[in-house]
């Protein structure tokens, strides 16, 4: 055990040692939820991208508020992401299930944004029509219009 002792110290004495160290602990803390992780990165990215190409089709300029946007719903994602990580480790829930559930919220959330965005990028598209209706609100908010006139703003972007 002191031999032990003795090589910890030793690489606890550096920062390269203190850095490895949290990383693995941060390695460990997330093993097993590597997946439901990247998906929600995965669509928060993609909505991003997205968002990105619709303000091109209108023919405005890309905000920083996107990347604002982008980087606080990764910070708060992330965070409700390591708590309910911590609530599944602490009821011993080796399935992931309330991860899985808020990761599954996540998707879905962006998923609706990012739709909303293909839509406006391809208002002709028939599987992105079947989705027009519900999304009506969405794609008003993104175009600045009222719910009304979606219909010919997007008629206008084809």
């Amino acid at each position: 055990m002191d031999g032990f002792v003795t090589k910890l110290s030793e690489i606890l004495s550096t920062i390269y040692g203190w850095l490895l160290c949290l990383s693995m602990v941060v390695i460990d803390y997330f093993a097993g939820y590597e997946a439901t992780v990247q998906m929600a990165t995965m669509a928060v990215v993609m909505d991003c991208i997205w968002g990105i190409a619709a303000a091109h089709k209108q023919g405005k300029f890309t905000l920083s508020e996107l990347a604002r946007n982008t980087f606080s719903k990764l910070s708060v994602y992330g965070c409700c992401i390591v708590l309910f990580i911590g609530i599944d480790r602490l009821m011993g829930l080796q399935s992931g299930l309330t991860t899985s559930a808020i990761c599954i919220g996540i998707v879905l959330t962006e998923a609706w944004s990012t739709c909303a965005s293909m839509l406006i990028c391809f208002p002709d598209l028939p599987f992105l029509k079947l989705l027009k209706r519900a999304l009506t609100g969405e794609i008003a908010r993104k175009l600045g219009v009222d719910a009304d006139k979606v219909d010919e703003v997007l008629g206008s972007l084809s």
